[in-house]
């Protein structure tokens, strides 16, 4: 991820040098790839209406970040005002809105759960997060990992167990949640880490040793 900084000057060039304007867009563009996703992900997970089988996640969220590099990020950029925070705000507030408006347009059952408890699908970014992207557990691991998860959550300290609800319940940023507990960016980091951490050891005392190697 390039640093505030970096954008700004990027951003300046882009907008003001006809001369550097390919290559101040091409990093720009490698540089928020993975954050326009990760926004594009948090925004269907904290959606409502879009119970998405979370395994389809990651392909959806990248076809929509996709969709917005290639037909909404030039002119995002361009629109870009200082005025109005930082880019990667702006960027993040552009990609959140193109990701809803996404989900509108999908045909009407389109992200509707085929056999999802409600719980397994709220639990299905944190279960990404401890057991990792590429996993090969049956729907019926899933639903159990859910259910174990939950007991494991519920006896973490609200040390942990806070910070996690917010990042994978309200899909807020690191920076959002430590402005909401009110700490540094730094703890709300290593509150997550050592969460997830904290979880996968646990899971792997139950004996999930295997799949989570």
């Amino acid at each position: 991820m390039l640093s505030d900084n970096e954008a700004e000057r990027l951003i300046t060039l882009y907008q003001t040098s006809p001369s550097d304007e390919e290559e101040a867009y091409n990093q720009l563009v490698e540089g928020f790839y993975t954050y326009i996703i990760k926004v594009t992900r948090a925004t269907l997970y904290k959606n409502s209406t879009a119970r998405i089988l979370y395994e389809g996640l990651e392909e959806t969220a990248r076809d929509i970040a996709h969709d917005f590099l290639i037909e909404h990020f030039p002119r995002v950029l361009r629109k870009y005002d200082r005025g109005r925070g930082s880019l990667r705000t702006w960027i993040a507030r552009c990609v959140s809105n193109h990701t809803v408006d996404a989900l509108r347009k999908r045909p009407k059952g389109y992200f509707e759960s085929i056999g999802v408890e409600e719980e397994e699908w709220k639990y299905a970014g944190l279960i990404q997060e401890v057991v990792g992207a590429e996993h090969p557990h049956a729907e019926h691991d899933r639903r159990e990992l859910a259910i174990i998860l939950k007991k494991l959550l519920d006896e973490l300290t609200d040390t942990y167990r806070e910070p996690l609800r917010l990042r994978f319940w309200e899909g807020m940023s690191i920076e959002e949640i430590a402005k909401t507990l009110r700490l540094p960016v730094g703890t709300v980091k290593s509150q997550i880490s050592r969460g997830t951490a904290i979880l996968r050891q646990r899971l792997q005392a139950r004996g999930w040793d295997k799949e989570l190697r």
